[in-house]
């Protein structure tokens, strides 16, 4: 019994220290810091608590990407090379729109230049094991579409939410939460991109 007992104690400890948080999270809070904010205000725009805050923050801290001071957190020179880096690969937007997926939150990512081949079904699990209900991959050639052929759908709308160009991939995912949406969304853009990969291997 005591042994049971201590068992349940050491694993009551483990799930306790578990991460409430994940590396997308890590991404997310780097995208947002684009001027001086306090944790609660990051806990707000972010949808996670405050001690998940701290602990990305420690994170960044100690990679040298963000700084703190009475004002807030904010961005090294080396956190805003970063953030500039991402912003030549990405770019996100929430959909306002209820033309698809009316009842949901929804959000676009548009993933620049890539040539890469890929697997849309693969892509789609990759969106829902990271929390999102489904996502849709379009591709960008003179028109968007879906990735798909025989797939047919009027996503004119947000092909006018981009700049876009041959090869652009816009990544549409939806869930009942932006943060959720979102998270799918660039889980999808770092499986098919190996710069965002290499950017986020620091951190974890």
């Amino acid at each position: 019994m005591k042994r049971y007992l201590y068992n349940m104690q050491f694993i009551l400890i483990m799930v306790g220290n578990l991460s409430n948080f994940t590396k997308i999270d890590i991404l997310r809070c780097i995208l947002r810091i684009n001027k001086p904010l306090s944790r609660s205000q990051l806990s707000k725009a972010l949808n996670l608590g405050e001690g998940t805050i701290r602990s990305i923050l420690d994170i960044l801290k100690k990679n040298k990407i963000l700084m703190s001071s009475k004002k807030g957190h904010y961005l090294s020179a080396e956190g805003n090379a970063i953030v500039k880096k991402i912003g030549n690969i990405i770019n996100i937007k929430e959909i306002i729109s209820n033309n698809i997926f009316s009842d949901k939150k929804k959000i676009a990512l548009h993933l620049k230049n890539s040539n890469k081949e890929i697997k849309s079904h693969v892509l789609r699990d990759e969106a829902v094991k990271n929390g999102a209900d489904g996502a849709l991959i379009l591709k960008f050639d003179k028109k968007l579409s879906l990735y798909d052929p025989g797939y047919k759908q009027d996503v004119s709308e947000i092909e006018n939410m981009f700049d876009l160009s041959k090869n652009d991939l816009v990544i549409v995912a939806y869930a009942d939460s932006c943060k959720l949406a979102e998270h799918g969304a660039l889980a999808v853009a770092i499986e098919i991109n190996n710069n965002l990969k290499n950017i986020l291997r620091r951190f974890v």
